[in-house]
């Protein structure tokens, strides 16, 4: 083989690793989230998956069914739900305590606390905190507020 064949070969190799690195960075976090924070968070996943490369699946229900699915053995990386909800979740060992959970807003009543977390069991914990903070940021609170809901 010619250097010239060695060349370009060790060219192509080298190309598709960082093609294959780039890839490998990138995450699909699994999200369950009770439905009040449906409108912030359509608005603010295209933006953070813009921004991380991770890919968001989110998945919408009542906070009891939030809860249901983050004590199940179903693999999810974050939830959104009220604190009194997380409180359990965390003394359950389901979800990790703060600062990998933040509070994000307030709704209607001063006991509707909106609260992200990230899983105990998640598989993509770099993912999962660049997430929570991203929601918990001062971007985020702006379309917190824009969407009706309380910044404590």
């Amino acid at each position: 083989m010619s250097k010239s064949a060695i060349r370009l070969l060790a060219i192509v190799v080298a190309g598709l690793a960082g093609l294959y690195a780039a890839a490998a960075g990138a995450a699909e976090l699994k999200v369950v989230s009770t439905e009040a924070m449906r409108p912030a968070l359509q608005e603010l996943a295209p933006a953070f998956e813009k921004a991380s490369k991770h890919k968001l699946v989110i998945a919408y229900a009542t906070d009891a069914d939030v809860e249901k699915q983050v004590a199940s053995d179903d693999t999810i990386d974050i939830a959104i739900v009220t604190k009194a909800r997380m409180d359990k979740l965390i003394k359950a060992a389901r979800m990790l305590t703060p600062p990998a959970s933040k509070v994000l807003a307030t709704g209607a009543s001063p006991d509707l606390v909106y609260v992200v977390g990230s899983s105990f069991f998640t598989e993509q914990p770099l993912a999962a905190r660049a997430l929570v903070d991203f929601l918990a940021g001062p971007e985020a609170k702006k379309v917190y507020e824009a969407k009706g809901l309380k910044i404590s």
